[in-house]
C-alpha cells in the first residue's frame, strides 16, 4: 500500500499510463472513493476474478472508521500481490490513523501543496524529497506547461520513475508530449546565420496562431539587436532592405492587407538569410 498525501498525485495522464501498463500485464484496475463501504473495500482487496492480481485505487481518504482501518491493516499484513494506491489531503498525514497504517507497513509519500510554494519551487521540492534531480530550466518548463496541480505532480512522479540521472528539458518534452515552442525570435536567429529552415520555422509560428504584427516586432527586435554588435551579420544594403520590407509589412497589416503583409514578412526573412549566407 502506498499513500500519496498532500496532493491527488495520481493525475489522469499518469493513471492512464499506469493502468495501461498494468492491464497490459493482466492486472485488474479498480477505483474506489472515500465513500465506499467496508464491504466494497474488502471485495476490492480480494482475489481478482480474471487475473491473479489487481491495482486498487482509493481516492481522497479522510477519517477512517474502525472497521475500515482493520481491513487496511489486515491487507498490509498479508502477502497479497495486489497494489493499493491511496490519495489523501495533507491533514491525514498527521492523523493517528495514518500513523497506525504506517506501523502496519504503509509507505507514505508526502507532497507540498502548490498554494504554499510557487509551482516551480514545488517541482524542485518534490524532486528533492524523492532524491531525484531536475535542471532549473526543466523545472520551470514543467511548471509553466502543466496548469493542473494534480497533473503536475503526476508528471513529476513519471519523470522520477523513468529518469536515471538529472531530468532535462528534453525529458520533460518526452514525458508531457509537448513540443518545444518555436517563436519568431528563433526564426530570426536562424536567418541571421543563413539557415534557410528559418522560413519553415516562421510558417510554423504563424500557423500556431502568432499574430503577424507580433512576428514583425520580434524580427525587428532581433535585427536591431544584431545591428548594435560590432561585427554585423549582414551587409549594409541587406540591413536597409530588410527593415524596409518589415516596415511595408507593418503598413500592409494595419491597412487590412493581411496576406500582403505576411508575404512581405517572408521576403524580409529570406533577404536576411541570403545576406547572412553571402557575408559568410
Amino acid at each position: 500500500m502506498i499513500l500519496f498525501a498532500g496532493q491527488e498525485a495520481l493525475s489522469s495522464h499518469f493513471m492512464r499510463k499506469l493502468k495501461g501498463e498494468l492491464e497490459g500485464g493482466g492486472r485488474e484496475v479498480i477505483e474506489l472513493s472515500d465513500l465506499a463501504s467496508p464491504l466494497e473495500l474488502r471485495e476490492a482487496l480480494g482475489a481478482g476474478l480474471f487475473s491473479s492480481s489487481k491495482l486498487v485505487i482509493l481516492k481522497n481518504l479522510q477519517e477512517v472508521k474502525f472497521e475500515y482501518l482493520k481491513i487496511l491493516e489486515s491487507f498490509l499484513k498479508s502477502d497479497s500481490d495486489i497494489i493499493l494506491l491511496v490519495t489523501a489531503d495533507s491533514k491525514f498525514i498527521r492523523s493517528k490513523t495514518c500513523k497506525d497504517l504506517q506501523k502496519a507497513g504503509c509507505k507514505t509519500a508526502f507532497y507540498p501543496q502548490p498554494d504554499y510554494l510557487s509551482r516551480e519551487s514545488m517541482v524542485q521540492k518534490l524532486f528533492q524529497i524523492e532524491g531525484g534531480r531536475i535542471e532549473p530550466a526543466a523545472a520551470s518548463l514543467l511548471a509553466q506547461s502543466v496548469e493542473d496541480g494534480s497533473v503536475l505532480v503526476g508528471f513529476c512522479l513519471q519523470l522520477l520513475s523513468e529518469s536515471h540521472g538529472t531530468v532535462t528539458k528534453g525529458d520533460v518534452f518526452a514525458a508531457t508530449g509537448l513540443s518545444p515552442r518555436l517563436t519568431a525570435f528563433d526564426a530570426a536567429k536562424k536567418a541571421l546565420i543563413g539557415d534557410r529552415s528559418a522560413l519553415s520555422d516562421l510558417r510554423k509560428v504563424l500557423s500556431d496562431g502568432e499574430p503577424p504584427i507580433a512576428v514583425i516586432g520580434a524580427l525587428d527586435y532581433k535585427l536591431r539587436e544584431q545591428c548594435m554588435k560590432r561585427e554585423s551579420a549582414l551587409p549594409e544594403d541587406v540591413w536597409a532592405l530588410s527593415f524596409s520590407l518589415l516596415s511595408k509589412a507593418n503598413l500592409s497589416l494595419t491597412s487590412s492587407s493581411t496576406q500582403e503583409g505576411i508575404d512581405l514578412i517572408y521576403e524580409a526573412l529570406m533577404t536576411v538569410c541570403k545576406g547572412a549566407r553571402w557575408k559568410r
